[in-house]
């Protein structure tokens, strides 16, 4: 065999392990979704500091008088039940430590987007089995409630019907999927 036939290798043209290729790209991967989670985060984060405790709590009974459509409803989540979610069919959460509320800060919203009403809208409407429907203030925004809970979707979800935060733990409280009534 002619050895000046065959290419010498440099050390910087040495295809790396295996093993370092699968680090690079997990590392790689990690960084990407962190990436892509902190500006769509950014994107629906209007609070500019900590969130404060509800400074107002409204009980809903009665149809919205501004045209909308259902705004919360239930879905069967394998693995779940009967759980909330939004017209969108993104899952709902709640936030609470101890059995208690617990307010979610910036940085918190940025991971779990608070649930609003849409422009124009002032009172939440849910299907059946959704529970008493309100809506709470802080920091200007008012966020849609079940049973005087805040709602709040994660961003981590994949897509609709997906429950991937429930049980996780971060930011002081406990992340719950919301289970119909």
């Amino acid at each position: 065999m002619n050895v000046s036939a065959v290419p010498a290798r440099s050390a910087f043209c040495a295809p790396a392990a295996p093993a370092t290729v699968r680090r690079r790209r997990r590392r790689s991967t990690a960084v990407g979704v962190l990436c892509v989670v902190a500006v769509v985060a950014a994107a629906c984060s209007s609070s500019g500091g900590p969130s404060q405790a509800s400074s107002s709590t409204t009980a809903t009974s009665a149809p919205s008088s501004s045209p909308s459509k259902t705004l919360i409803t239930t879905m069967d989540v394998s693995g779940k039940g009967r759980i909330l979610v939004n017209n969108q069919g993104q899952v709902l959460y709640s936030f609470t430590k101890n059995g208690a509320a617990v307010a979610c800060s910036a940085a918190c919203l940025q991971v779990w987007p608070a649930v609003t009403l849409p422009p124009g809208v002032t009172t939440p409407t849910g299907s059946a089995g959704v529970g008493t429907l309100g809506t709470t203030t802080a920091n200007d925004v008012t966020q849609v409630t079940v049973n005087g809970q805040p709602l709040y979707t994660y961003a981590g979800d994949p897509a609709p019907g997906v429950a991937d935060g429930n049980n996780i733990v971060s930011f002081g409280g406990t992340w719950k999927v919301v289970k119909a009534s």
